[in-house]
């Protein structure tokens, strides 16, 4: 949005036939816009995996969590193996995962004593769980 002023020095009601001018910071603002058609095109959102990919993870931490997360995001089914983690540190990544399978449309399901299925949306664990066995 512009603002216009009178010419510098003029003072009285503005009656529409003097001359204006835009402020000095629009003016340099639009400077900066230059030609659209120049622009780079916006990236692409990133594509669907062709084929779902199944991670086995045995986590030391809960720092493994964010990158299990990014498994989760794209588009890939985690089974992990959480017998050697620490208990707290098992719960708080199970908690952490929990919510991102939450915000993704997900399924994390037991399917072990020690042992986690985390799936993307869309994704059938049944086969998984019945390899697993319960």
């Amino acid at each position: 949005m512009f603002k216009f002023s009178k010419k510098p020095n003029t003072y009285g009601p503005f009656d529409g036939d003097e001359d204006v001018t835009m402020n000095a910071v629009e003016e340099e603002a639009d400077e900066g816009f230059g030609d659209f058609d120049d622009a780079p095109a916006a990236p692409a959102a990133p594509a669907a995996p062709n084929t779902a990919a199944l991670k086995i993870i045995n986590p030391k931490s809960y720092q493994d969590a964010s990158e299990i997360a990014g498994y989760l995001m794209n588009g890939s089914t985690v089974l992990l193996n959480i017998e050697t983690m620490a208990r707290e540190q098992a719960v708080r990544m199970i908690d952490y995962l929990s919510g991102a399978t939450y915000v993704l449309g997900g399924l994390m399901t037991k399917v072990g004593k020690t042992t986690i299925v985390v799936a993307p949306k869309n994704v059938d664990v049944s086969s998984i769980e019945a390899m697993v066995g319960n």
